[in-house]
């Protein structure tokens, strides 16, 4: 019953708008499209890890307002990623930036942070030791990792 209604007759799936009189022209208004809803979730989720294809990283927070980040902080929990779970939380508190990054695995090209400010970070620390910045992004080899960034004085 439910294949009967296939346009054309031998596709294996059923279009958005089906009708049972597929030659009667009708309108049923501005209808939820599926494509929408999922490009509207992965930007969403893009915000907070996307896989960069050219070196092989994921790239943390680049879609995080500033204002976001202060306080309490944003966070991500067992979000899935090609490379495994990631787990991360951002705060900045008393000029500091800290990241805490724990993750099933990393992938081959790290995890990317990148400068979310004006102006050039001050110091950063890895895992208590320092760290350096490659152009405004700064990159973190290990799956668990306690990252404490020194920020520029707001203007």
């Amino acid at each position: 019953y439910f294949l009967g209604d296939q346009q054309p007759p031998a596709w294996n799936q059923w279009a958005e708008v089906v009708s049972h009189a597929p030659r009667k022209p009708f309108f049923l208004g501005d209808l939820p499209h599926a494509w929408v809803a999922s490009d509207y979730a992965r930007s969403v989720l893009d915000m907070f890890a996307y896989g960069r294809d050219s070196d092989q990283s994921l790239v943390l927070a680049a879609g995080i307002p500033r204002d976001w980040m202060q306080g309490v902080g944003v966070g991500v929990s067992r979000l899935r990623t090609p490379y495994g779970l990631l787990s991360y939380t951002l705060r900045e508190t008393g000029g500091r930036l800290r990241l805490h990054i724990d993750a099933t695995s990393a992938p081959p090209g790290g995890f990317v942070l990148p400068w979310p400010y004006a102006g050039v970070p001050r110091s950063v620390r890895v895992d208590g030791k320092p760290a350096a910045w490659r152009g405004s992004e700064l990159r973190i080899p290990a799956p668990h990792a306690d990252v404490e960034i020194w920020t520029p004085p707001t203007r």
